[in-house]
């Protein structure tokens, strides 16, 4: 078998890879990979597959992002899941493997791979550290009702009283109330840190999908939009992304409600898993996500660095 690097574009045989082999999320799939380049014009999409006699049996999604002479390999950026996929263990780990092996290159400042299914890889390449990652998920098994019955009896109370003043939740179907949340969350999102706020690009492109498992979900009284939230919906399991709230949505628990809308159509589509993602050491965000039910999963982060990079980043 030979690994290697091709480019990604939809339609043909790449762009149905995540529907062919099993273990792909909504980050795997056409929608997400091309949103990103949309969005950032220093990433470069593609796929590491991985062939037998010319015949597709694995594949796993890369993004290049550069910077003068230098690169980042990540599978994928801002902490999304980039699991290599394939029927087999050692087929996966052989994909990790050529990742690392391209990482090896004396451009490549860092990889790091998001694995969110781990389990049977086996041990990590030569030089490749492994830290351990959370996120909190709901089990959608047995229904919407059911689901919702995890959550605490307090946060099931005040969802009431939101929707009993009036709060209504549907779906964004204007770019006038896209940019509106846009602005909503980079508001709130100027003290969060990191990779925040996302462009307004990378929103516009994922709205233009909402055929393709796309849904963003607005919370409105009176007509005024109170906060929104991003979620994506593949296969098994929903995925919650990114929100922005007023500071009056706290008085009607748009949060919640949000979610709630959101799992209500995940149930309605049948998949078993609504993912509330990652806590980034929030306990704050953690009680939340607990509140409506949510166990962990933990996950494991793959990477490796140069060490002059780790020096002159303090790390």
């Amino acid at each position: 078998m030979k690994a290697e690097l091709e480019n990604h574009s939809e339609g043909g045989e790449l762009s149905h890879v995540a529907d062919s082999i099993p273990g792909a999320t909504f980050f795997h799939t056409a929608p997400w990979l091309d949103a990103l380049g949309a969005a950032y014009g220093n990433f470069h999409v593609s796929w590491l597959t991985l062939r037998e006699s010319g015949a597709l049996v694995g594949a796993m999604p890369v993004v290049r992002c550069s910077r003068g002479p230098f690169h980042r390999l990540l599978s994928l950026p801002f902490g999304t899941y980039g699991d290599p996929l394939a029927p087999d263990a050692a087929s996966r780990l052989a994909l990790l493997q050529s990742f690392f092996d391209l990482a090896a290159s004396p451009w490549c400042v860092e990889a790091s791979a998001n694995i969110f299914a781990a389990e049977e890889l086996g041990s990590p390449p030569k030089g490749v550290r492994v830290k351990a990652e959370e996120c909190r998920v709901v089990s959608l098994e047995g229904g919407f009702d059911r689901a919702w019955s995890r959550a605490s009896s307090k946060r099931r109370q005040l969802s009431r009283r939101g929707e009993e003043a009036g709060v209504v939740v549907r779906p964004l179907e204007s770019e006038t109330e896209l940019r509106r949340f846009h602005e909503i969350y980079r508001e709130e999102s100027r003290e969060w840190g990191g990779v925040h706020p996302y462009p307004f690009e990378l929103f516009r492109a994922l709205f233009a999908r909402r055929a393709d498992g796309v849904i963003v979900w607005g919370a409105f009284l009176d007509g005024s939009l109170l906060g929104a939230h991003i979620d994506l919906y593949r296969a098994d399991m929903a995925q919650a992304w990114q929100g922005g709230m007023t500071a009056r949505a706290k008085d009607y628990e748009t949060g919640a409600l949000l979610v709630k809308a959101a799992m209500e159509e995940a149930c309605r589509r049948g998949m078993r898993i609504f993912n509330l993602g990652s806590s980034g050491g929030s306990r704050g965000i953690l009680f939340f996500k607990e509140s409506l039910g949510g166990v962990e999963h933990r996950y494991e982060i793959w990477e490796t660095s140069k060490g002059w990079w780790r020096l002159a980043r303090g790390r």
